[in-house]
C-alpha cells in the first residue's frame, strides 16, 4: 500500500513536471515566435527609419533600396485596389504602394461605413482595407500611400491603421493623401473638408505623414492657369503648425509657373516636400521638369509620373554636363551649398574689368560664388539714364554688357547686385527683369542697398518703403539684402536698430539676408543674429568685413559671435585673406 501510494505521487509529481515543461517551453515558443515575428516584420533597421512616422526616403535607404536620399529615385505603383491589382503591386519591384479608400455603398441605400479599396466612382470592391493591410504588412515592406477622396472614408480607416500599428505591425511610413483645397480652374467645388481631415488624422492617426493638395482640372490646347500665392499661403495657413511631416501633392505640369510659390512653401518648413503627379494626358515637358530638379534639394521631391517621360527625365538629370537653368529668387542651396551645409563655403567675389569701352571685358577670380556688383548710374546727353556697375580702380561698364558677359560664364555662381546710388534702384531691377524675360539670367540674383527706415534714417541712401515697393513692382523675384546706414552703429545693433529693419520687412514672400558689418557686430546686444534669423524660415545673415573697417582682429568678435549662432543660415562677405583667417580661427576652437 506504502508502495503504491509513493508510486502514485511520483507518478503525480512526473505528469505534473511534465505538463509543467510542455507548457514553459510553449510559451516561450509563442514569446519566441512573436518576437521574431515583430522583428522581421517588415525586417527594418533602425527603428528611427522604420515607423509610420519616419520618412520616406530614410526608410528606403535603410532597406537599401535607394543609394541616398532623392525622391526621383522613388518607384510607386498605382491604384493597387482591388484583389489583383494588390497582388500586382506586391509581386513587382516597385517601392510605395498607391490605393483609394472609400466607403463601401458610399451614398446609397446600401452603404455601410466599410473602408474599401475603390476609386470613384466605383463604391463596391473585393478588397477592404483590412485585408488590404493585412496583405501588404505580412507580404511585403513597401511603403504606403492612401488616398482619400471622401471624409466618410477617412475615420474608420485611421482606426484601422491604429489597431495595426498598436499590434507593432505598422513599421514603414504611411502618407494620407487627400485634395483638401480647391485648386486651378475647378468650376466646382469637390475638395474634402480640411478642417475635418487635419482633425481627424491628429486625433487618430497622428503618426502619419501629411499629403494634403488640392483639385485642379488641366485641358491641353486651352488656356490653363496654375497655382496663385494664395492658394498656396491658404495651404501654410492649414498646416503650418502642424507637427506631422507634409508632403504636397501637386500637378507636374503646372509647377514651373507657379515656382515661386512653391519655392517660398518649401522654405517654411524642413518638414516640407512636393510630390509631382501627372495624369496621363497631361502633356509634360523635360525641360519643365529639370527647372523643379535644378532649383530644389533632391530630397524635397517626388516624381510620381508616367512613362516615357519619366525615364527621358532620369536620364537628362543624371548628365552632370547640361546646361542648368536656376530661379532668380531661390536659395543658394543646392546651387553654392549643400543642404544643411556651412555658409562658410560659399565666397563673394569682385570683379574687375580689361579695356575700354565696347571691347571692355569683365574678370573674376578662378573660383566659383557670389559675384558682387556695385551698381550706380550714367546720365547720358541723350536718352534714358543707363544702370552701370563700378569696378575697383577701373572705368565703368553697362549692367546690361556686364551681366550678359557673366550669362556666358560656366560654373556655379550667383549675382550680387548692390545698388550704391539710390537712383539705380528702378532702372537696375528693369535691366535685371528684361534679361530674365530674355533668358539671360539663370542664376540667384540678390539686390541689397543701404536703406533709410525709422532709427537708421540717414539722408543719402534708399528709403526703406521705396525699396520694396519698387522690388515688388519691377523685379520681385529676387532674395532682398537689406543693410543699415554706417553712421547709426557706433553703438552697435541696438534692439531699435533690429526692430525698424524687422518691420519693414515683415510679410515680404522673398528671401531675405540682413546685410551686417562685423566690427559694430562685436559690440552689439546679444541675440542680434538669433532675432534676425527668426523673421523667418528662409532668413539668412551676411556678416561683412573689409580693411576700410580695419584688420581681421577688428572685426574678429562679430565673426564668431554670428557664427556660433548658426551654421548654415549665416553667410560671409570677406576678402581672401580675412576669410582664411577666420577658418584658421575656427580650425583652432
Amino acid at each position: 500500500m506504502a508502495c503504491k501510494r509513493g508510486c502514485s505521487d511520483s507518478q503525480t509529481k512526473w505528469v505534473l513536471f511534465s505538463s509543467f515543461s510542455v507548457a514553459l517551453v510553449f510559451t516561450i515558443g509563442i514569446v519566441l515566435s512573436f518576437t521574431l515575428q515583430k522583428s522581421t516584420q517588415p525586417g527594418c533597421e533602425p527603428d528611427s527609419a522604420c515607423r509610420p512616422d519616419a520618412d520616406m526616403l530614410d526608410y528606403l535607404l535603410s532597406q537599401g533600396w535607394i543609394s541616398h536620399r532623392d525622391g526621383l529615385m522613388v518607384t510607386w505603383y498605382h491604384a493597387a485596389n482591388s484583389q489583383a491589382a494588390m497582388k500586382a503591386a506586391l509581386s513587382s519591384d516597385v517601392m510605395v504602394l498607391e490605393a483609394d479608400v472609400t466607403v463601401e455603398g458610399l451614398n446609397t441605400a446600401n452603404e455601410t461605413g466599410v473602408p474599401i479599396m475603390a476609386h470613384p466612382p466605383d463604391i463596391y470592391s473585393n478588397n477592404t482595407l483590412q485585408q488590404w493591410l493585412e496583405t501588404v504588412l505580412a507580404s511585403s515592406q513597401k511603403g504606403i500611400k492612401l488616398d482619400f477622396k471622401s471624409i466618410k472614408a477617412l475615420g474608420p480607416s485611421l482606426d484601422l491603421l491604429r489597431q495595426f500599428t498598436e499590434n507593432g505591425r505598422v513599421r514603414r511610413p504611411v502618407w494620407i493623401n487627400a485634395d483638401i483645397l480647391r485648386g486651378p480652374n475647378m468650376p466646382i467645388s469637390i475638395e474634402v473638408n480640411s478642417t475635418r481631415f487635419l482633425a481627424l488624422v491628429q486625433e487618430k492617426y497622428p503618426e502619419a505623414t501629411l499629403s494634403p493638395g488640392w483639385t485642379t482640372l488641366y485641358v491641353p490646347l486651352t488656356s490653363n492657369r496654375t497655382y496663385t500665392c494664395a492658394m498656396v499661403e491658404e495651404m501654410q495657413a492649414l498646416v503650418g503648425a502642424l507637427p506631422q511631416r507634409v508632403t504636397f501633392p501637386v500637378r507636374a505640369i503646372m509647377v514651373r509657373a507657379a515656382w515661386p510659390h512653391f519655392s517660398w512653401l518649401l522654405g517654411q518648413s524642413e518638414r516640407y516636400s512636393l510630390t509631382l503627379w501627372q495624369a496621363a494626358s497631361d502633356p509634360l515637358s523635360v525641360e519643365d521638369l529639370l527647372y523643379i530638379r535644378d532649383n530644389s534639394a533632391t530630397h524635397q521631391i517626388y516624381y510620381d509620373l508616367f512613362e516615357p517621360i519619366l525615364s527621358q527625365f532620369k536620364q537628362l538629370a543624371g548628365n552632370a554636363t547640361r546646361k542648368q537653368i536656376y530661379y532668380t529668387g531661390g536659395s543658394l542651396i543646392p546651387l553654392l551649398q549643400p543642404p544643411k551645409g556651412d555658409g562658410l563655403g560659399v565666397e563673394w567675389l569682385v570683379p574687375g574689368i580689361q579695356g575700354n569701352g565696347r571691347t571692355a571685358t569683365v574678370t573674376l577670380p578662378d573660383r566659383e560664388g557670389m559675384i558682387l556688383l556695385n551698381t550706380g548710374l550714367q546720365e547720358p546727353a541723350a536718352g534714358d539714364p543707363v544702370p552701370i556697375v563700378h569696378f575697383p580702380g577701373g572705368p565703368a561698364l553697362t549692367l546690361e554688357s556686364c551681366l550678359l558677359q557673366l550669362a556666358t560664364r560656366p560654373g556655379r555662381w550667383g549675382i550680387h547686385l548692390h545698388i550704391a546710388e539710390p537712383t539705380a534702384l528702378r532702372p537696375s531691377l528693369a535691366m535685371l527683369a528684361h534679361l530674365s524675360t530674355l533668358g539671360h539670367l539663370p542664376r540667384p540674383v540678390w539686390v541689397g542697398a543701404t536703406l533709410s527706415h525709422g532709427s537708421f534714417a540717414v539722408p543719402g541712401h534708399v528709403a526703406g518703403s521705396e525699396f520694396l515697393a519698387a522690388v515688388a513692382e519691377v523685379f520681385p523675384h529676387v532674395t532682398v539684402a537689406p543693410g543699415w546706414p554706417e553712421d547709426v552703429l557706433g553703438s552697435g545693433y541696438r534692439e531699435q536698430l533690429l526692430t525698424d529693419m524687422l518691420e519693414l520687412c515683415q510679410g515680404l514672400w522673398q528671401p531675405v539676408s540682413f546685410q551686417l558689418q562685423a566690427r559694430p557686430l562685436g559690440h552689439s546686444m546679444a541675440g542680434a543674429v538669433t532675432r534676425l534669423l527668426a523673421a523667418s524660415p528662409r532668413a539668412t545673415v551676411t556678416v561683412e568685413h573689409n580693411p576700410a573697417e580695419g584688420n581681421y582682429a577688428a572685426g574678429r568678435a562679430g565673426l564668431l559671435a554670428a557664427r556660433a549662432v548658426d551654421r548654415t543660415r549665416v553667410y560671409y562677405r570677406l576678402p581672401q585673406d580675412f576669410r582664411e583667417d577666420l577658418m584658421a580661427d575656427i580650425g583652432r576652437n
